[in-house]
């Protein structure tokens, strides 16, 4: 391989990736990111009781000093809103509401750990987040 072009391949690639994982289209309902969170978490009691989640909360939307003291403690642009956890499985979901879009960090943060082997993907509704937990072999029970 030659490095010349090499270099001129890396600079004819795009500076703005798209997802390279699922990202549930937008849709009509009126329903909070935080109201769909909630929805999930609550199906998840009942079909899925050994997955167990946490959020990562962005403290650069809490005012300067939030910023400053989430800066220090390693605040990673575009970090996906939820984590889930089960048995050998690890998943990140980042959550949007009805017309949210991904910022290019989430996509960048996004593919990043798409690359590296995890499970990432954009949600809307809880039905969607529990198709994907069955496609990735979570233990979850069929919803009907």
């Amino acid at each position: 391989m030659n490095a010349a072009f090499d270099m001129v391949d890396a600079l004819d690639a795009p500076l703005k990736e798209r997802p390279l994982f699922p990202v549930e289209p937008k849709d009509r309902d009126p329903a909070s990111e935080l109201d769909r969170q909630v929805s999930l978490d609550s199906l998840l009691r009942v079909v899925g009781p050994s997955i167990t989640s946490w959020a990562v909360v962005n403290a650069a939307k809490r005012g300067l000093k939030a910023q400053r003291q989430a800066k220090r403690e390693g605040l990673t642009a575009g970090v996906f809103d939820k984590h889930y956890a089960w048995n050998h499985g690890l998943a990140f979901l980042e959550w949007k509401d009805g017309t949210g879009s991904l910022s290019q960090a989430q996509i960048d943060w996004g593919n990043l750990m798409h690359r590296l082997g995890f499970r990432v993907a954009c949600v809307r509704s809880a039905k969607f987040a529990h198709a994907l937990f069955v496609s990735w072999g979570a233990p979850v029970r069929a919803i009907s």
